[in-house]
């Protein structure tokens, strides 16, 4: 597929520049335009019946104009991309936002990206698409299994950023995904299983064999954890999966790091250059992580300002190292770009927010293996997948759900325990990590979406740690 599928992003484009020079002649002293068409195809199943089919092409052009240090911010929808009625009705009325700002400095980038796809999104039937994912929510059905929720969402994202500066980049990139929620009851008991299995690339992810296998291990976990003991409640030494060490990164740790959130309250305000975790700790947010050739879902080579992404240590060897910005939070704090502003679609502005976030050894020698961590656990809890829960970013509290709890004892797992909880303050865990893996898990299993100002896809799994002490239920 070329440039022009989905939609007129080319014409678009001229009429973005048309836009451009408008607000150059009104004053501006930045101009920057996001041309956007996504074009995408969501599905519901419930109990072995489709609910909901919902597919469509998104598109438009956002802008964002800089007169007198005021940024003006508006959207046109493809609809309304009439230059001569923009001119006279929209840019005329809108008005600036109230606070004064500046940007940071940065070279213009011009650049093309299009992820390749094996089997193009668009080239496979809705007929074989449904197919695959009807298949695929009634193998969840085994055992005590009672009930099945299945999402199925693609969507296929064609950019253009431009801006006045001289960046002129064009991405396409696709996204597949697809989540079950598996319910079983035994005696009364009920238990929910949570997974997800996706990746940037077209309909190959949806590799039948491995889909089915991992909609297995979540059928499995429901049923297993219906039928397990209690899970204690107290201060246990711990390890935590992949998932729950991105948890923490991202939703703990990661939120109070994004710099608009610092500016209005963080635990992290005032701490740059300061010791906040254990030594052996590094915290990352990487725009370009790949692992045995699979993108973290929330891969993006340029965010939505065309800054270049990057590997960013928000912790490094245990100390602050940095907080993510965009242009306007990087020149406020006098820090490096790094690539974080992203918006969910045209119709929003940018925001500071993460991208494949997960913690790791500060140095690669130190990382174990897993069965290592279990014997340098000895005795206590190994706890796996999260799901969902609270964060305070302004005192660093946290509680999260957790699926998976298994006794461990001598290093060797001895049983499934049920559902239970972690809580505590993020800086405390982390200066509570002892030992920290170098098996990452499986990027596709961390597909997900951040919802703190639209959704944006974000991921990714990282190695499992060990915690001396952390608060388990209660």
């Amino acid at each position: 597929m070329g440039e022009k599928s989905m939609s007129t992003i080319l014409v678009n484009r001229e009429t973005a520049e048309k836009i451009m020079n408008e607000w150059i002649k009104k004053g501006a002293s930045y101009v920057e335009c996001r041309v956007e068409a996504r074009k995408f195809m969501r599905v519901e199943v419930r109990d072995k019946e489709i609910k909901s089919i919902d597919s469509g092409i998104s598109s438009g052009i956002a802008v964002r104009a800089i007169i007198d240090g005021k940024i003006h911010f508006m959207i046109f929808s493809e609809k309304e991309l009439d230059v001569e009625k923009i001119k006279k009705e929209k840019m005329l009325s809108e008005r600036a936002w109230i606070k004064k700002v500046k940007l940071k400095e940065t070279a213009p980038m011009r650049d093309k990206v299009i992820i390749k796809e094996k089997r193009p999104l668009e080239t496979i039937s809705f007929d074989d698409k449904i197919k695959f994912i009807t298949a695929i929510h009634k193998r969840a059905f085994r055992d005590i299994v009672k009930s099945v929720l299945t999402r199925y969402s693609e969507e296929i994202v064609e950019k253009r950023i431009i801006t006045s500066e001289g960046t002129n980049i064009y991405m396409r990139i696709p996204y597949v995904y697809i989540r079950h929620e598996v319910t079983a009851e035994e005696n009364g008991r009920i238990n929910s299983a949570r997974g997800v299995w996706g990746a940037i690339g077209g309909f190959e992810v949806m590799d039948y064999e491995k889909v089915k296998n991992h909609t297995d291990e979540i059928s499995k976990s429901a049923c297993e954890g219906a039928r397990a003991e209690k899970c204690p409640a107290g201060k246990f030494r711990v390890v935590l999966d992949g998932d729950l060490n991105h948890l923490l990164a991202h939703e703990a740790l990661g939120h109070a790091a994004e710099a608009d959130i610092v500016r209005v309250g963080s635990i992290l305000k005032g701490k740059l250059g300061k010791k906040v975790a254990s030594s052996i700790v590094n915290i990352v947010d990487d725009g370009r992580f790949e692992l045995d050739g699979i993108k973290g879902f929330g891969w993006i080579p340029y965010d939505d300002e065309g800054t270049p992404t990057k590997r960013t240590f928000i912790i490094k060897e245990g100390i602050l190292n940095t907080y993510m910005t965009d242009r306007i939070t990087a020149e406020e704090f006098n820090l490096e770009l790094t690539g974080n502003a992203r918006a969910q679609d045209w119709t929003l502005p940018t925001a500071v927010r993460m991208r494949n976030t997960f913690i790791e050894p500060a140095k690669s020698e130190l990382g174990m293996k897993n069965e290592e961590l279990l014997q340098e656990l000895r005795d206590g809890l190994l706890l796996k997948h999260g799901r969902g829960g609270q964060v305070d970013t302004t005192r660093g509290v946290f509680t999260f759900g957790v699926q998976e709890a298994y006794l461990v004892k001598n290093g060797e797992i001895v049983k499934r325990l049920s559902s239970t909880s972690i809580s505590g303050n993020i800086l405390v865990v982390l200066k509570n990590i002892v030992a920290i893996g170098k098996e990452f898990d499986p990027p596709q299993i961390s597909a997900g979406y951040c919802g703190k100002v639209g959704l944006v896809p974000v991921g990714v799994s990282g190695p499992w740690i060990l915690v001396k002490e952390l608060i388990v239920g209660g």
